[in-house]
């Protein structure tokens, strides 16, 4: 494969940190070697960016590939997945690898490495998922640090799936990773309420799509994130509350960093672009997911979470499964995969619903999808910002462009679309990864296996402001 050479992108508006203004690019070999008005540069490539917004490449903490769950498996790979999302403006992705009983912590990151590897177009990295919390494990976890994982995540729901830890445990993960110099990710869903709740409803014949959300009401998150943040008090740490669909879950944790405690959170696309309406539809499965979709007052409200910082990034929990497994649940909602098709629309619908329609800022809006997800989770300044020095992860993107987003306009593996004929503003031109330009329109460019493994170090200092 021929190296990336030197790249002039010439009078863009380049939006990083607070910057927003026209400016140009210079890329040179794999990095950006200057930001700013620059004169004409005798460059192997000039781009003109003239009307065009030149954005850092989108980071996606948030990924499940390969995944198993509920006696099926996601339909994203390591190739097919990495594909939907370059096509989607992401540069980086980190993806989820569950323990098996008896595994070794370890063999968590070898496995995504054995799938990745010659496979991965874009870069990648892991999350470790405690299941498993023995001592052997816990004394494993500064050694995954070490490796370049340094964030765990553990569930507090899914007891039937082998995934659920108890509070006790989840002190103890906690303080390992404070003490290594990692942060615990945490699916917040109180399970003694929400399996009663289930079988409450299945034995009543309450078993349509949308009983899967008056199951999981906000309560359920809420009493959970509650938990959570008792334990923080008593074991101090870095805590973030992945997928928040709660307002009042939102309000917790605002209250929580204004107490001094370290928690953070993210929400996801699909909560502010869908409500729970959707699960009333005869397709109504392909919404599934957990913590559910909720009311619109509700995502009005995470909306001015996203705002205000009480929610500080969005990622897309892409979980696709095929429409088969999915209508598992077409005659009980427990029996349906949770999860939702959108490493590909994360970005793209996210400008359109919060920037083109005034909900948030353009500078708001790369922290949220880009520069924020870098600086929590180890990637910056490699990832994330458009600076000198770091790698020339960049999209050109359209701010003016109407399109309707279909199955047919997206490149995902899933055989349906939970984003189905939504009208949308904002559309991506071309990618570039480590300076190679790896989409241009609707082809992608990019050499199957040319991503990289992320070797992840947490930098707190970076946490500030965030």
């Amino acid at each position: 494969m021929k190296k990336p050479g030197t790249i002039f992108i010439k009078g863009g508006k380049v939006v990083s940190g607070q910057t927003a203004a026209q400016l140009d690019v210079l890329i040179q070999g794999e990095r950006i070697s200057a930001v700013g008005s620059l004169p004409d540069f005798k460059a192997d490539v000039e781009i003109d960016a003239g009307g065009l917004l030149v954005l850092p490449g989108a980071v996606d903490t948030h990924v499940h590939f390969n995944d198993v769950f509920m006696n099926t498996i996601s339909v994203h790979d390591y190739y097919t997945g990495t594909l939907a999302a370059a096509y989607g403006g992401v540069t980086s992705i980190i993806d989820f690898s569950n323990q098996t009983p008896g595994e070794p912590l370890i063999n968590t990151i070898r496995t995504k490495k054995d799938e990745a590897e010659g496979n991965a177009i874009i870069d990648w990295g892991v999350h470790p998922v405690i299941t498993q919390p023995t001592p052997e494990t816990l004394d494993e976890i500064p050694h995954i640090v070490e490796r370049g994982a340094p964030t765990i995540k553990c569930y507090m729901t899914y007891r039937d799936e082998g995934l659920m830890i108890e509070d006790e445990d989840l002190k103890r993960i906690l303080k390992k990773l404070r003490d290594a110099g990692g942060m615990l990710m945490v699916h917040a869903e109180d399970n003694d309420m929400l399996e009663e709740n289930v079988h409450r409803m299945i034995a009543s014949g309450l078993t349509q799509p949308v009983y899967h959300a008056r199951s999981r009401p906000p309560e359920v998150e809420d009493k959970a994130i509650r938990r959570c943040i008792q334990i923080m008090r008593e074991t101090g740490g870095r805590l973030f509350i992945v997928h928040l669909a709660s307002a009042d879950g939102a309000e917790l944790v605002g209250a929580a960093r204004a107490e001094g405690l370290d928690v953070i959170a993210e929400t996801c696309t699909h909560y502010l672009v869908f409500t729970d309406k959707m699960l009333e539809r005869d397709d109504g499965v392909k919404w599934i997911c957990s913590p559910p979709l909720r009311s619109k007052s509700i995502q009005d409200r995470l909306w001015t979470a996203l705002q205000d910082g009480r929610i500080s990034m969005v990622t897309s929990d892409d979980a696709a499964y095929s429409w088969e497994a999915k209508l598992m649940g077409s005659g009980r909602f427990d029996k349906c995969p949770n999860g939702i098709a959108g490493i590909e629309p994360r970005f793209t619908i996210l400008y359109s619903e919060g920037v083109a329609k005034k909900r948030i800022s353009l500078p708001r809006f790369v922290e949220l999808v880009s520069t924020t997800p870098a600086n929590l989770f180890g990637l910056a300044p490699q990832k994330g910002s458009l600076i000198p020095g770091a790698d020339a992860d960049i999209l050109l993107f359209d701010p003016h462009a109407r399109w309707i987003m279909n199955q047919k306009t997206l490149h995902m593996a899933a055989d349906y679309a939970a984003y189905d004929n939504i009208d949308v503003t904002g559309k991506i031109v071309k990618v570039f990864s480590r300076g190679e330009l790896i989409i241009d329109g609707d082809r992608c460019l990019a050499e199957k296996g040319r991503g990289r493994y992320l070797h992840r170090k947490l930098d707190f200092s970076l946490r500030a402001g965030i």
